[in-house]
């Protein structure tokens, strides 16, 4: 699945930094506003989640980002 990465940065307005993650479906999207360090985070969850998945995790698990 490809996945096309879209980010609005507006730093003269001081604005948080908007990234949206969206893949071929709507339903393989994820969008809101996030700061650097909110976005650093999610990203080593994603990479826990990855290697959960690959080692054979099932079922819903929940992942708490730290901030």
């Amino acid at each position: 699945m490809q996945i096309t990465l879209n980010a609005w940065h507006d730093p003269k307005r001081q604005h948080v930094p908007m990234i949206s993650l969206t893949g071929t479906t709507p339903i393989t999207t994820i969008s809101g506003y996030f700061t650097a360090a909110q976005l650093r985070s999610i990203a080593r969850q994603l990479i826990t989640i990855a290697n959960d998945s690959d080692q054979g995790e099932q079922g819903p698990v929940t992942y708490t980002a730290e901030d």
